[in-house]
């Protein structure tokens, strides 16, 4: 929940929320305040070739919010893409294997965004709790084999929270920039943008504390249609200024 400021808000209570799917009112059955639930994080890092100049304060911004977010009971992974994704260090809490994940990158050849999404979401199967992928990148799509609608339905159907993070996308942009919305939109993460590469370690920081400061709110659906059709859900806090991020929508 995050105030007018977009700075998360704690403290509510379980009578703040109000939920619908597919427009009918939901009662809650369950609700936690997550402060200290242990976190699945992917950093997802365009190493394309338009990143070259970019590239060393980014890798640097990235090592940051590792050190400083992965505590022993938590895990992350890197993945890195160009022209395809790379598994460059497998889940782990382990800040040597991390560190050396980000060491010795190149930027190099062109961006497979889509391919890379699937590839990352793909290898949190299986994972529970609050998994959270963080992707970077300052371009639209190039190479990939999968297609933009493929990417933003499995988006959707991964359970996944995207932090979108768009570096440098001018006016020239505007389709990139819409489509990293729509994947924290989907999700219930957060699009970030920013002109400079120097600003990054901010961005972490705020994604950060977003991540530690969540609430679980979980509801049994009167919804008895027999389909697997995709069911939309909205979220409300009833306080003024307040605005509730989670997911769009579930398929049954």
């Amino acid at each position: 929940v995050l105030d007018r400021e977009k700075h998360p808000v704690m403290g509510l209570e379980l009578d703040n929320f109000r939920i619908w799917e597919e427009g009918q009112p939901q009662e809650p059955r369950r609700f936690e305040k997550v402060t200290n639930l242990p976190i699945h994080a992917g950093i997802l890092l365009d190493v394309s070739a338009s990143m070259e100049d970019k590239l060393a304060t980014a890798l640097k911004a990235a090592l940051g919010f590792l050190e400083e977010a992965v505590t022993p009971k938590d895990r992350a992974t890197i993945i890195t893409f160009n022209d395809h994704p790379n598994l460059a260090v497998k889940f782990t809490n382990d800040m040597p294997s991390l560190a050396s994940g980000l060491a010795g990158l190149r930027a190099e050849r062109g961006t497979a965004l889509y391919d890379s999404i699937i590839f990352s979401l793909y290898y949190f199967n299986g994972i529970k709790g609050q998994r959270a992928l963080i992707l970077l990148s300052d371009g639209d799509d190039q190479h990939s084999r999968f297609l933009w609608e493929d990417a933003i339905e499995y988006a959707r159907r991964a359970g996944v929270a995207i932090y979108s993070i768009g570096l440098t996308l001018g006016k020239k942009g505007g389709n990139a920039k819409k489509k990293l919305v729509k994947l924290a939109e989907e999700t219930g993460g957060r699009a970030f943008f920013i002109k400079d590469v120097d600003q990054l370690a901010d961005v972490y920081r705020i994604i950060q504390e977003e991540l530690r400061s969540r609430y679980f709110v979980a509801y049994q659906s009167t919804n008895t249609a027999d389909d697997l059709a995709f069911r939309s859900v909205r979220v409300e806090v009833d306080e003024a200024g307040l605005e509730a991020k989670t997911i769009q929508g579930y398929y049954p």
